[in-house]
């Protein structure tokens, strides 16, 4: 410590990457290898667009995480990122808590992440393990990060598409060295702990590095902020602006819309078909004209909803006590769609991780030094959630058991009267009882990784390099379930089930009914949660062995300069073993896919060239004109459990050109290709066979009702129609089987072609304005074209994709689907097949600003100033030939980001003020198009006149503040506040069509906005 003003000048080292005048290496002739090369130089020159960044800048704006630092990038800021609020909420590769950082928005399979250099391995649970997880790796340990913002598998092999995190760890300490951080939340829930210990020791021939690290996290639960809270629909009246949402009279504020839970749906019968099967549709229609659809227990609705019992001229009845909802709007606002188990829900899980580094080289002789690295991490994350028990039952007495009764799979008999346990139910109905309960999710990896290599010289021109590295994930994870076989038991039953045993368990059954007000609460016995639900292990392995060696040097001397080449060759083996637990193996879950053993690995053989040519130096209009060249071939096979064979080759090539005209203008390009091979999980995810509700996926259920709410759009309508899908058609009744799986002798590798133009520009403003000023400003314009991009479309995607397409006869995702010809569940959707598949295309186009500004104060200290931005152009995926979508500046993907920074240091103290601004964002085009370009409706659920809904977002900008003080030349101390105005997320409207999904108000992959709030941090550190 003790470093006084240079830890601020040497933060936010942006100016690295914008430098003209290229920084020096150290004093002894030591040279260095810059991120997107592999040949070693005495100057940090890239043809490349590099970021470089110190973490200290980081501990100053409250940052405490490694992915905190990443994410925040304007390379990754300007798209959705995979944070623990995201992958608890949604499928994402690696698992629940994993964080990942994704370059360009291209995803985070295309940022290949390296330690020092080398290919880091992967971690995670589940058998979609693929990228990189920051938790592995302590900020504390950290050096430095740069970024290569362009595709560079020329250099370093697949899945370099979008660029190259490169993490650079501690090397520099001698003697001990402790510190603590802790970021206090203002308003509760989501605080921070954490503490490491260091011991480094430099000697004559060599160094040591070892660290120990601690780090703990909060749960952060939607109670715990209010715009995380209740979900309202937040729609305003075009006339006046106010608001029209729909109220919930028990609270007299706008209706909450989450999970519907504490209720029964209904199918209504109809009649029969042509053949003698039952038809479904609205048979209980409210005095207004519209279908009832669902009924709750309370006598607090007898205000808003109709009792059952006013239908018992058509023969339907019910307890006194249930009244049917979701009519009109005063009904609507009453359904209980946010029960206490979902307030309590996390938004971000509970972790805590452990994680020791060890790091060192020895001389042994003069020119060959052997060098290690070891990294173990501990991770154990918690996270409360909630899952629904849904399920079809018959009413006591009813006629529909002769119809539906399959005596083969439900306990039923097609002469009996109906569910014995539903007595105070009656009519020709399905009754669908919906059951919220809690979940719980942990995950618990063990990551381990090491490097054992060998370096020297060969004369005074050529270094060599040779290393082995194998990393380790072990993971286990734990999980709720709901059995299958105990909710089979109790569908369409007509009779009790004791003295059996249900299907796959063999456990003896209990009858329970669904219908009881207690069981519709979530409130059931220890005998009957015991039978419903139970929890299970399944455990992920992942390893990585590989191997490399280098050649590098100087090939020969030209006027300009000495012509830097390296080559060398790679293998690396890739292995995944993904074992879920008992209940998915047997396939025995509700609510969650069964899957088999995902088994397999991959061996990937590489040589790769690079050559750097100084072409011209010291003339006129050129001080410097360097060329470069890069290229890699690839072979990879792929060996599945059990036996399957492919294999994937590939050439990638890489050429760029440095141009400094003078010392203050400099400009710099490159043009290359790059290459993924598909990832394990791409290939060998075992054929998993999943089990979605009607209502879940297809969007052609009660088309005109939701029209009329504005749930749909006007396409959407009439391609259902066109299908012969009617405006009132209810949903089937039995789920839909989605089938997915992995790619293996289907898929091809990404290809991808990235191309970069920069200027940089360093004048001499010093004697221009005042003494002491230096001003640094970079332009990079990047355009990265990926092509047979690999994807999971998911199955609700697929059915709205075919339903609100444009070219709906001919629309390719209307492939993927069946729907149900005949029967009593005729037209539901029958299977969904959503393997990976190879999609055409994604581009995105870009300009990158970086500025740097310093300020010699003399006396006064010295003010220091760093700014980086990114507008992006274009940002667009073709999933098929003509089926487009457009990103570019949605809510999740703005258009632009910044991040900016100011400090001033004056002998031992550091004032530091940081701006993260994320621009303003709008699904405006996506709500007009699926609306017929009029944003505003009307709906009689809504009175007032014609409602508008707001989908669009402004500028979001959140403020840091801190004050370091460094004490006797041993000791730091900061403390500091982020989001210093306590900035919540902008709010988005909720329930019509194009509007995104939300947590609460706050929407859900706007993962550039802070959930957290005002927060407090303190960190110290200190060495002897």
């Amino acid at each position: 410590m003790g470093t006084g003003p240079r830890v601020f000048l040497a933060a936010t080292a942006s100016a690295i990457a914008l430098a003209a005048s290229p920084a020096m290496a150290q004093d002894d002739g030591d040279e260095i290898i810059v991120t997107g090369s592999r040949i070693a130089k005495s100057e940090f020159t890239s043809a490349d667009p590099i970021q470089v960044i110190d973490p200290e800048t980081a501990k100053l704006q409250g940052q405490v995480q490694l992915a905190d630092v990443l994410q925040s990038t304007p390379a990754a800021q300007g798209s959705i990122q995979i944070n623990s609020a995201i992958s608890n909420r949604f499928v994402a590769n690696g698992g629940n808590d994993v964080q990942t950082v994704s370059l360009r928005g291209l995803g985070a399979e295309r940022t290949l992440v390296l330690i020092n250099g080398r290919r880091a391995g992967s971690a995670g649970i589940r058998g979609s393990v693929a990228p990189f997880d920051l938790n592995v790796l302590p900020l504390s340990v950290v050096r430095q990060v740069e970024i290569l913002k362009t595709g560079a598998s020329s250099i370093y092999g697949s899945d370099a598409v979008a660029g190259v995190v490169n993490i650079l760890t501690r090397d520099d300490l001698d003697g001990f060295e402790a510190g603590g951080l802790s970021s206090i939340t203002e308003h509760g829930g989501g605080e921070s702990y954490g503490a490491d210990a260091s011991f480094g020791k430099t000697f004559d021939r060599g160094h040591f590095f070892a660290t120990v690290d601690i780090f703990r996290q909060q749960n952060l639960t939607r109670r715990d902020r209010g715009f995380l809270f209740c979900s309202e629909e937040y729609l305003k009246r075009e006339a006046d602006g106010s608001r029209a949402d729909i109220v919930d009279f028990r609270t007299g504020r706008p209706a909450c819309s989450s999970t519907q839970a504490n209720m029964i749906v209904f199918s209504d019968f109809s009649g029969v078909d042509e053949n003698g099967f039952p038809t479904f549709g609205p048979g209980l229609i409210a005095p207004n004209g519209q279908a009832i659809f669902a009924g709750q227990y309370g006598n607090e609705f007898a205000g808003v909803g109709i009792p059952i019992n006013a239908y018992n001229p058509i023969g339907v009845f019910g307890p006194d006590n249930f009244f049917g909802v979701n009519f009109d709007g005063p009904s609507t606002g009453a359904l209980n769609q946010f029960e206490p188990a979902e307030q309590g829900s996390d938004v971000f899980s509970s972790v805590r991780r452990v994680s020791a580094f060890v790091e060192g080289a020895y001389d042994v002789t003069d020119g060959i030094t052997a060098y290690g690295e070891f990294l173990f991490s501990n991770r154990k994350s918690h996270n409360n959630g909630v899952q629904r028990i849904e399920l079809q039952q018959f009413t006591g007495a009813s006629m529909l058991p002769f119809f539906l009764c399959d005596p083969t799979q439900y306990n039923c008999d097609p002469g009996d009267m109906g569910d014995p346990l539903n007595g105070e139910f009656g009519g020709n109905l399905i009754l669908r009882p919906r059951v919220l309960v809690k979940s719980q999710a942990q995950a618990d990896v063990d990551y381990y990784r090491g490097v054992l290599g060998l370096r020297g010289e060969i004369g005074a021109a050529w270094k060599w390099d040779v290393h082995g590295q194998h990393s380790r994930s072990d993971a286990s994870y734990t999980q709720d379930v709901i059995y299958q076989d105990a909710i089979a038991s109790q569908s369409l039953r007509t009779r009790s089930c004791a003295g059996t045993v249900t299907a796959i368990r063999g456990v003896e059954c209990i009858d329970i009914d669904f219908t009881d007000p207690r069981v519709l609460r979530g409130d059931f016995t220890a005998q009957e949660r015991a039978f419903l639900t139970g929890r299970e292990t399944g455990r992920t392995l992942f390893e990585q062995s590989s191997a490399e060696a280098l050649l590098t040097g100087k090939l020969l001397t030209l006027p300009a300069g000495p012509v830097g080449v390296a080559f060398g060759a790679n293998i690396r083996r890739d292995e995944i073993d993904d074992t879920p637990g008992e209940a998915t193996l047997a396939g025995n879950v509700a609510n969650f896919t069964t899957s088999g053993i995902t088994a397999g690995r991959t061996v990937s053989k590489e040589l790769f060239g690079e050559v750097e040519l100084p072409l011209l130096a010291g003339v006129p209009m050129i001080e410097r004109l360097t060329l470069s060249a890069a290229a890699r071939y690839t072979h990879v096979e792929a060996t599945a459990r059990g036996g399957a064979q492919d294999s994937f080759s590939d050439t990638t090539w890489k050429v760029g050109a440095d141009w400094a005209v003078t010392d203050w203008l400099r400009f710099r390009g490159t043009w290359g290709t790059s290459f993924r091979a598909p990832a394990l999980f791409e290939l060998f995810l075992q054929d998993q066979t999943g089990f979605l509700g009607q209502s879940d996926i297809d969007p052609c259920i009660q088309t005109a009702a939701r029209l009329a709410a504005g749930a749909i759009s006007q396409r959407i309508f009439d391609n259902c129609a066109a299908d012969g899908i009617a405006p009132d058609y209810a949903g089937g009744i039995g789920p839909a089987t989605i089938v997915s799986g992995g790619g293996l002798g289907r898929l091809e590798p990404e290809t991808s072609t990235a191309k970069t133009v920069s200027v940089i520009l360093t004048p001499d403003l010093s004697g221009a304005l005042w003494g002491g000023l230096k001003t640094r400003l970079a332009v990079d314009y990047f355009d990265i074209k990926v092509r047979d991009e690999i994807a999971l479309l998911g199955a609700a995607n697929i059915l709205t994709g075919c339903y609100d397409s444009e070219n709906f006869a001919s629309e390719a995702f209307c492939g993927l689907f069946t729907r149900t010809a005949s029967g009593p569940d005729a037209q539901s959707v029958a299977s969904v097949t959503d393997r990976y598949v190879n999609i055409s295309r994604q581009q995105g186009r870009g300009v990158d600003v970086s500025l740097a500004v310093d300020q010699d104060l003399g006396n006064l200290g010295s003010l220091t100033f760093r700014a980086q931005m990114t507008w992006q152009v274009e940002d667009k995926v073709e999933l098929f030939p003509g089926t487009e979508i457009d990103d570019n500046g949605k809510i999740g993907n703005p258009k632009w980001v910044g991040d900016f920074n100011l400090g001033w240091t004056k002998d031992k103290w550091t004032l530091f003020y940081g701006l993260d601004v994320t621009g303003a964002a709008s699904n405006e085009e996506d709500l007009l198009r699926a609306q017929g370009g009029d944003p505003c409706r009307t709906s009689s659920f809504r009175p007032g006149g014609r409602f508008c809904p707001d989908v669009s977002v402004p500028a979001t900008f959140y403020h840091s503040l801190s004050l370091s003080r460094d004490v006797a030349d041993r000791f730091r101390i900061t403390l500091g506040v982020a989001n210093l105005f306590d900035t919540p997320p902008p709010r988005v409207s909720t329930v019509v069509t194009a509007t995104p999904p939300v947590i609460g108000q706050a929407p859900a992959f706007g993962t550039q906005y802070d959930y957290l709030g005002r927060r407090f941090f303190l960190g110290v550190r200190g060495k002897i």
